[in-house]
C-alpha cells in the first residue's frame, strides 16, 4: 500500500503545457503605419494600463484593424483591464480570424481546444491550427503537434505531432522545443533516446522556459542520459519553481517530504504541493491529499484529503484513485465500505498504477476485505503487477 506521495513527472497534459496559446501580445512590432489608437493601446499594455489599453484596442477594433482585435480577445481572455470573459475573447479572436490574422487564428483555436466561452469542438480547434501552421505559424505548429500526440480530433498518430513539433521548434519555440524533447524521451514515434531529450531540453531552458527546466531536472534525479545527480537535479526544479512550474514544485516538495537531496521538511512539502495543487496540477493535489490524510506537518483532515483526490481522480489520476480506496477501506472521514473501496482500487489498477494491482493481489490470495480466496483473480492481478 502507497506509504509516501509519488511525483508522476510525467502526468500527461501537465508536461505538454499544450498551449496556452496566447501568443504574444500585438505580435509584434509597431510599424510607422499602424493606426494611432492601436500604438496608444499598446503602449498603454507595455506600462500596464490595461484599463486604457482596452478602451484604445476598442476603437482600433471597431474599424477592422486585426491587431487591435486580437489584443483586445487576450485582454478579455486574461481578465486584464476589462472582467474576464472567454465568450467576449471569442469574438474578438473570430473577427481578427476572420480577417486571417494568424495569432487570432490559434487563440481561437485553443478556446475551441479548452471549451472557454466557446463549446468544446476539438474538429474547429484543429482546423483554425491548421490555417495558422500552413502558413508557418509556429504556435499554431505546436498546438497542433499537441492533438495529433492526444489523439484529439484526430486519430493518434505520434508521427505527425512530431512533424509539427519539429517545424516550431526550428523556428526556436521553447514549448515546442520541450514537447520535441519529450516524445524523444518516451520513445513516442522515434526510438527513445535521452540524451537526445536533454539536448532539446536545454535549447528549451537556454530561454529560461520553466517546463524543459523541471524536464532536465527529472532526467538529472533519474539518471536517463546522464550521470544521475541529485543536486543538479534540485537546482534545476529550484529554477523552475521559482518560475511557479507546478510540476516542479511537485518534484521538489516530494524530495522535501522523502529526505532525498534535502533535509526532510514536511512543511516545506505541503507548501509546495499548494502552490501546485493550487495551480490544478493533479499530482499535488494527491500529494496534498496525502499529508492532509496523514497528518504530517498539518492538521489531520480527512474532509480535505478526499476533496482534493476526487479533484485529481477528475483528471484521470490513478495515484489519488488508490489513495481513495484507501479511506473506503480504512473508514477515514468516510463509511467504511469493502465494496467502494475494491471498486477504486480496480480503477486505480486498471489504469496502471501498480501498487493498486499488488493491494487486489492480496485481496484475493488472503480473501480481504470481504472477498474470498480466489487464485484465478489473484493471478490476474499479480500479472498487472509484472
Amino acid at each position: 500500500m502507497t506509504t509516501t506521495p509519488d511525483t508522476n513527472r510525467r502526468e500527461r497534459g501537465q508536461h505538454l503545457l499544450i498551449a496556452r496559446a496566447l501568443t504574444v501580445l500585438a505580435c509584434l512590432a509597431v510599424v510607422p503605419t499602424v493606426r494611432a489608437d492601436f500604438a496608444a493601446g499598446l503602449a498603454a499594455y507595455k506600462a500596464k494600463d490595461y484599463a486604457t489599453a482596452a478602451r484604445e484596442y476598442q476603437a482600433a477594433a471597431a474599424r477592422g484593424e486585426a491587431r487591435a482585435q486580437n489584443d483586445l480577445g487576450v485582454l478579455y481572455e486574461r481578465g486584464l483591464g476589462v472582467k474576464q470573459d472567454f465568450a467576449e475573447a471569442a469574438v474578438w479572436y473570430r473577427k481578427a480570424a476572420d480577417n486571417g490574422f494568424l495569432a487570432a487564428q490559434t487563440n481561437l483555436g485553443y478556446l475551441h481546444e479548452s471549451g472557454q466561452g466557446v463549446p468544446r469542438d476539438f474538429g474547429k480547434a484543429l482546423a483554425l491550427y491548421q490555417q495558422a501552421a500552413d502558413r508557418n505559424w509556429a504556435q499554431a505548429q505546436n498546438n497542433l503537434g499537441s492533438l495529433y500526440e492526444k489523439g484529439l480530433g484526430v486519430q493518434r498518430d505520434y508521427g505527425r505531432a512530431m512533424l509539427w513539433y519539429r517545424k516550431a521548434a526550428d523556428q526556436d519555440s521553447p514549448q515546442a522545443q520541450t514537447n520535441v524533447g519529450y516524445l524523444l524521451e518516451t520513445g513516442r514515434g522515434v526510438p527513445r533516446d535521452d540524451a537526445g531529450a536533454m539536448q532539446w531540453y536545454r535549447k528549451a531552458a537556454d530561454k529560461g522556459f520553466a517546463q524543459a527546466e523541471n524536464n532536465i531536472g527529472a532526467l538529472f534525479e533519474r539518471g536517463r542520459g546522464v550521470t544521475a545527480d541529485l543536486n543538479t537535479a534540485i537546482a534545476w526544479y529550484r529554477k523552475a519553481v521559482e518560475k511557479k512550474n507546478p510540476q516542479a514544485q511537485t518534484n521538489l516538495g516530494f524530495l522535501y517530504g522523502a529526505g532525498r537531496g534535502l533535509p526532510r521538511d514536511d512543511a516545506k512539502a505541503v507548501e509546495l504541493f499548494r502552490a501546485a495543487a493550487a495551480q490544478d496540477f493533479a499530482q499535488a493535489q494527491s500529494n496534498l491529499g496525502f499529508m492532509l490524510a496523514e497528518g504530517r506537518s498539518v492538521e489531520r483532515d480527512y474532509a480535505a484529503a478526499r476533496a482534493l483526490y476526487e479533484k485529481a481522480i477528475a483528471q484521470g489520476l490513478a495515484q489519488a484513485m488508490m489513495h481513495l480506496a484507501v479511506l473506503y477501506e480504512k473508514g477515514r472521514g468516510v463509511a467504511q465500505d469493502n465494496a467502494v473501496a475494491l471498486t477504486w482500487y480496480r480503477r486505480a489498477a486498471e489504469a496502471g498504477y501498480r501498487p493498486a494491482a499488488q493491494r487486489l493481489f492480496a485481496v484475493y490470495t488472503n480473501g480481504e476485505l470481504g472477498e474470498q480466496i480466489d487464485p484465478v483473480r489473484a493471478k490476474l492481478w499479480a500479472d498487472r503487477v509484472q
